[in-house]
């Protein structure tokens, strides 16, 4: 097989370590994947099965992991989610600013660690976007359902509870 880089060396092929920089993140290395490389250029062609499953492996690595997110890890996690930054940060209720600090490698803002939790439970979860929404008209309807309505009245000594009917 000729190399589609240079088109005039030949491929080798390797099951081999590969450092999986295409993921956004510094420090993954797959093991045991197909490399092909041109012994003329050095271009890289590697074959990784299963991107799908080997894409929310690694989100789940990342959330079960302890400490706080890297910006790296908040923009992979995301992503997984099928996120814009914009849609991150409407369903964040922060500015698209907010998202943009929590996400560079230079900003000295960190997300709360309320919104970390929230983040790791919908990746958790594997709740994409469109779910996000109706979970959300789910959670508001449930509310609606089982809201407690209170009766006071003001009297003398002040405001009381009054007896439910």
């Amino acid at each position: 097989m000729k190399c589609f880089e240079c088109g005039v060396g030949k491929m080798s092929t390797n099951s081999d370590a590969y450092r999986y920089y295409e993921s956004g993140l510094p420090n993954v290395i797959l093991h045991g994947v197909t490399v092909h490389r041109c012994k003329e250029c050095g271009a890289e062609y590697v074959s990784i099965p299963d991107l799908e499953g080997l894409h929310r492996t690694l989100a789940l690595a990342i959330i079960s992991q302890d400490g706080r997110l890297s910006p790296a890890e908040v923009r992979y996690l995301r992503k997984t989610l099928g996120w814009s930054g914009a849609d991150f940060a409407r369903k964040f209720h922060v500015t698209q600013s907010a998202v943009s600090r929590w996400e560079s490698e230079r900003a000295t803002t960190r997300m709360s660690k309320a919104n970390e939790l929230l983040l790791r439970d919908m990746v958790a979860r594997g709740k994409k976007i469109e779910d996000y929404d109706k979970l959300m008209e789910d959670i508001a309807l449930e509310a609606a359902a089982a809201a407690i309505s209170f009766k006071l009245v003001h009297e003398r000594d002040g405001w009381n509870m009054a007896q439910a009917a």
